[in-house]
Parts: structure tokens; sequence; C-alpha cells
């Protein structure tokens, strides 16, 4: 299996209707860079080429579709050799980031054993202390996933506090994160959406997430 093998497969499972609804699902793209492959034919080629190939064969990929950066996001963890490996990887992946998609299902993807939880919380950090929107929402979506304790609560807030990127992207992370933190520690949420600190498109988005949540 060659990378002209991967894209020449991405391309053979094209689905026209699947493209407009992505397009419309996933607006800050271009509908060029969408081929239209669902999810299951994805995670389907990635178990092909976790067992033919190594992760150097994305040694070749421009990452120009946005199913080969989905691709890419599916094999980083399950392929690499070790954590700090798998880490280097997609810092190298960022500048290639430019959607809600990637930065989501790369969060729900990602493997932390034991040994490196405290790593991993602080790669997570420094991304939300990035200026680039889709670095800092993969690092609130991460938290979100894997950190939305009360071991972790202090620094996410503190780090949620100091997010100067006004975007919607960015902020619906937060307050995504927020609300899940909401029922983690409701008074320590409760405090800092009462405070000046906070954003006030994040205030308010939270709130609504929390309303939302209660009602179900």
């Amino acid at each position: 299996m060659t990378y002209k093998d991967v894209v020449h497969e991405l391309k053979e499972n094209s689905d026209a209707k699947y493209k407009d609804f992505i397009a419309k699902l996933v607006p800050t793209i271009e509908k060029d860079t969408i081929i239209g492959v669902r999810m299951g034919d994805l995670r389907r080629l990635a178990r092909e080429i976790k067992k033919e190939v190594s992760l150097d064969i994305f040694n070749e990929a421009k990452f120009y579709y946005r199913e080969e950066k989905l691709l890419y996001a599916l094999c980083i963890f399950k392929m690499s050799e070790s954590f700090d490996k798998a880490m280097n990887a997609l810092d190298e992946f960022l500048s290639y980031i430019d959607n809600w998609e990637v930065t989501d299902l790369i969060a729900g993807e990602i493997i932390i054993d034991e040994a490196h939880i405290d790593k991993a919380f602080q790669k997570a950090l420094s991304y939300v202390h990035s200026s680039d929107e889709y670095t800092i929402r993969l690092g609130l979506v991460i938290m979100n996933k894997k950190f939305n304790d009360k071991a972790h609560i202090d620094k996410i807030i503190d780090a949620i506090k100091n997010i100067t990127l006004n975007t919607y992207y960015v902020n619906m992370a937060a307050a995504w994160l927020l609300c899940e933190l909401y029922f983690t520690d409701k008074a320590k949420v409760d405090e800092f959406l009462s405070s000046e600190a906070i954003n006030m498109d994040i205030k308010k988005m939270t709130r609504q997430k929390i309303r939302e949540s209660l009602k179900k």
C-alpha cells in the first residue's frame, strides 16, 4: 500500500450527497477539499493501514483533503510507537488542522496511559495557551474528554480566563467544557460565571448549555 493507494481508496468511497452535508456541517473549509467519505469507511481504511504499513506512509501526505486529516487523526495514536512520538506527530500536524471536526476527532482518539496523564494535561494546557483557533479548541476538547474532573478544574478555569482569541469555535468548546465541569463542581463554575474574568460570549453559551442539559 502506498499513499497514492490511500487517496485513491478515499476517492472511490466518495458520496456526493454526503459531501454536500459535510460542506454545510463544516462551513469553514472549502468544498473542493471535501471528498465526501463517511466515518465508517474512514475507520475501515485506518484499520487496513494499521495492518499493512507504518505511520510513515503519511510522510507523503499534503493533507489537502478533509478525509486525509481525519484519517491521520484516526491513526496517530494507534500506530505511534510511544506516547511521546504520538504527541510529537500531533504537534507537527497542528498547522494542518483547520476545522472543528478534526480537533474533536483527535480528542476522542487520543490514548493516554496512567504514566502520561500529567504530561498529556500539560500538553493540552499548552494548546489552550496558543494563539491559533483550532489548536486552542483541540486543547479544550481534550480537557473535556479526558480531564473534566475536580483534580483539574482550577487549572482549566485559569486557562479559560487567559484565552484572548474570541471566535465561535473556541468559545463553544470552552462553554461545552464549562458545562461539563458544572456537573463536577457547581459552586466553582457558578463563581467563574459570575465573575468579570470570563468572556461574555463564553458566559452566554455556557449558561445556555447548562440550561439545555438540565432539561434533559
